[in-house]
């Protein structure tokens, strides 16, 4: 089980701003996407078929996001995703966007989220499969601020 997935992505015209570079919104899209995608594909967890069947879902409460670089009309770069940490009701996501050798860090979301029932909209435990998932593919780092993982993602392509 991959903790770190990765994607490749290439920028969409529509995307972008008449100067070429990805409109800030579609990072988060690109972002999102690409998590759900690689969740599918290395935790066997459909977002959509758990809203549907179980009447469960996250939802985002927060989000910490830093543009470093601009990502550029038809270029391809590489999203990376991981779940820092998670409790009862919540869990916390990295996202990294660099470029297609992984050596310019684009940008780094933080994101938050609350697991609601969206039956009685509120927020509910995880089930315990759903927790058995979380503690394998939980991926803990020592930085505690985004600024303070900046330079330490920085630190690691010099």
């Amino acid at each position: 089980m991959n903790k770190k997935p990765s994607s490749s992505y290439k920028i969409r015209f529509k995307d972008c701003d008449p100067l070429g570079h990805l409109y800030n919104t579609r990072f988060l899209d690109y972002m999102l996407e690409a998590r759900e995608d690689q969740i599918i594909d290395e935790y066997n967890i459909d977002l959509h078929d758990y809203a549907t069947n179980k009447r469960m879902a996250w939802v985002i409460v927060h989000h910490e996001i830093a543009y470093l670089k601009e990502a550029v009309r038809n270029e391809r770069v590489i999203i990376n995703s991981s779940l820092l940490s998670y409790s009862e009701k919540s869990l916390k996501n990295e996202y990294t966007m660099w470029d297609i050798n992984e050596s310019v860090l684009k940008a780094i979301m933080w994101t938050s989220f609350l697991h609601v029932d969206l039956n009685i909209k509120k927020t509910c435990s995880h089930p315990q499969d759903i927790s058995e998932k979380l503690a394998l593919f939980v991926n803990p780092i020592d930085q505690t601020s985004l600024q303070e993982r900046i330079q330490y993602l920085k630190a690691q392509t010099k």
